[in-house]
């Protein structure tokens, strides 16, 4: 009788093993995004040089492809962050510049921001289980907690920074949420949301899940893991002195000895994403893990107008974080998808923060809303350049402050005051580090790209339909 039961206990053991491969093989890719804060182009060792060690990010480019040409959407925090889970030009929510340390600030909560959908929505509708680990930035108000924005678990602070250890913002304030509740973690904030983000994956491991790792590192407080024994902020009070000590928000180090801090913060932060790249090996779903590291902003050469010393490197660039020069927004960046992009790729194509979320809603076969809609993305799939190194179509991108604004065509970028006088035109080719003004030569572009400006500033701020 045991011998007539074989075939079919074989058959359904043969069915069972088929529908478990076919679910493998359709099984949608998880999504880790990586975030540092004021990393500079010229930070990281590897292919941009840094001084500081960074094995674990050589290691990724070296397994991916390397962007020489990345560009955050914003020279600083809150309007990159806003362009990133868009896919839009920040411009449109209203959010351009950082957003402030108080409790009035609504951000992305805002009545008018109500309707934009996020990269957590979109894939929560996909079934996608979504956390965030690390720095929002995008409203402190209720409205604009990250759970009501399309993800299931949060935890981390809503402000642009705060101190490593006390997690409390600039103003003395606790900051450290899970979810909507204040919950204090104990340990260096960049450890800490590590661990977070490893436990996630091991939560989730058997489902697909978007991950969003917004590191604070290396924005100030300047401060290494080995500085818990030093007096941190105490509650309550207004610490934005510019004066290095523990009440200062630039943290307890002297100007001169901030370059090696820093280092020591790189080091940190590589750390943290060789443990997610392992945690991602150790679950087997490293073949199922597209993970993509960059920055928010370029870093600060100095700070404070040269009180500081110099604090990052941008490496070849002019500018730093708060301009429109490429040290201001062109960042490091790296792909990795093991079997789906090519080891070892350096790609100079230009793209930017706000291509993310249409190029994972290409991965799954999500149509993005259509031109008719109020929320249409601007940002564009590069899902063909990450899979067969074919860039995207050439576009014109465009950058504004509250100073300044500036476009991009091709190899040429025009950088204007923000009431468009006294335009810079650099051809990036020959020019990367922005130091020959062509304007006077080629007026016919300088005029081109002012008209584009112009048209490009009425669709951004266009009133809300």
């Amino acid at each position: 009788m045991m011998n007539c039961r074989l075939p079919g206990v074989a058959l359904l053991m043969m069915g069972a093993l088929a529908a478990v491969a076919q679910t493998s093989a359709q099984r949608r890719p998880n999504i880790i995004i990586i975030l540092a804060d004021d990393l500079g182009f010229g930070d990281i060792g590897g292919f941009y040089g840094g001084e500081a060690p960074t094995p674990n990010l050589n290691r990724m480019g070296e397994e991916g492809m390397v962007f020489s040409d990345f560009h955050s959407n914003g020279p600083t925090c809150s309007p990159t962050r806003a362009a990133l889970i868009t896919g839009r030009y920040q411009q449109r929510l209203g959010i351009e510049q950082p957003l402030p340390t108080n409790w009035d600030d609504e951000g992305i909560g805002s009545k008018d921001n109500r309707g934009e959908i996020t990269i957590a929505e979109y894939l929560s509708r996909e079934g996608y289980t979504n956390a965030l680990y690390g720095k929002w930035h995008l409203g402190k108000h209720p409205s604009a907690n990250p759970i009501l924005h399309g993800f299931h678990d949060f935890r981390g602070m809503t402000c642009g920074c705060g101190d490593y250890f006390a997690k409390m913002d600039r103003n003395g304030y606790r900051d450290w949420w899970h979810n909507d509740k204040l919950v204090f973690q104990e340990g260096y904030a960049t450890d800490v949301i590590t661990s977070n983000a490893v436990e996630f994956i091991q939560r989730n491991k058997t489902k697909p899940f978007f991950l969003y790792v917004a590191y604070n590192a290396i924005h100030f407080p300047w401060q290494t893991a080995e500085d818990d024994e030093l007096e941190t902020r105490s509650e309550g009070g207004d610490y934005t002195g510019a004066e290095p000590g523990p009440q200062s928000k630039l943290g307890p180090h002297k100007p001169e000895e901030v370059p090696a801090v820093v280092h020591k913060m790189i080091t940190k932060l590589d750390e943290g994403v060789g443990r997610i790249l392992n945690t991602l090996k150790e679950q087997g779903i490293d073949e199922e893990t597209f993970v993509f590291f960059a920055s928010d902003n370029g870093g600060y050469l100095n700070y404070n107008r040269g009180v500081w010393p110099k604090v990052s490197s941008n490496g070849p660039l002019r500018g730093q974080k708060g301009q429109v020069y490429e040290g201001g927004h062109r960042v490091p960046a790296i792909a990795r998808w093991p079997g789906k992009i090519k080891a070892g790729t350096l790609t100079s194509a230009t793209v930017m923060s706000f291509d993310l979320l249409p190029t994972i809603l290409d991965m799954l076969n999500v149509t993005p809303p259509d031109a008719n809609s109020p929320y249409v993305l601007d940002g564009v799939s590069i899902l063909p350049l990450l899979l067969k190194n074919q860039p995207p179509s050439p576009r014109v991108l465009y950058w504004r402050t509250p100073a300044q604004k500036a476009a991009r065509d091709g190899n040429w970028k025009l950088v204007t005051t923000r009431a468009g006088e006294s335009p810079e035109l650099f051809d990036l080719a020959s020019d990367p580090g922005e130091t020959t003004n062509l304007a006077a030569k080629h007026p016919e572009k300088v005029q081109m790209l002012l008209s584009a400006l112009n048209k490009w500033e009425q669709s951004v701020d266009r009133k809300r339909r």
